[in-house]
């Protein structure tokens, strides 16, 4: 039994408009975001509903004994949307700013023993780590984590070696 997915147009657009518009109001949650889109978008609501009662017949009259995932509920579909959206718009902005001031501040404390930090232009991401007194290459192709461990690993040894 095959059954269409409803799509709803310009989702993304609207919910980030309804964010902003929630931000603005200083309302930003859950809760709120679901009542506001409900109440924004009544039609968008209702063919999610349409949708979960629909696949809600389907779920009941499977009497073959087929596999087919359980509904879920139109709130909870809205919940989900509203996490998505949250770590898309709000959360990942703020740990991509976290990471750039980090690299900037490696930057310069690498710079200080001797070193650079150098972001590939190819690979986006991507890291090297290169000694500043015959311009080879520590270490290349890193990404943000292995930056970390090999930039830390370098000012241990400077420490160590600063300290006899």
């Amino acid at each position: 039994m095959a059954y269409g997915k409803i799509y709803i147009a310009d989702l993304s657009k609207k919910v980030t408009d309804l964010f902003n518009e929630l931000i603005d109001a200083k309302k930003l949650n859950e809760k709120e975001f679901i009542s506001s889109f409900k109440e924004k978008y009544p039609k968008d609501y209702d063919l999610l509903v349409y949708e979960w009662e629909f696949k809600v017949h389907a779920f009941k009259k499977n009497k073959k004994g087929h596999p087919v995932p359980h509904p879920i509920r139109p709130d909870r579909i809205l919940s989900n949307m509203y996490r998505n959206y949250y770590y898309k718009l709000i959360k990942k902005p703020k740990i991509q700013k976290a990471k750039e001031n980090y690299i900037k501040r490696l930057k310069c404390e690498m710079g200080k023993i001797g070193y650079k930090i150098k972001e590939s232009s190819l690979n986006k991401g991507k890291f090297s780590v290169i000694d500043k007194s015959d311009s080879k290459d520590i270490a290349t192709d890193l990404q943000y984590q292995e930056l970390k461990k090999v930039c830390n690993q370098l000012m241990d040894n400077k420490k160590k070696g600063g300290a006899k």
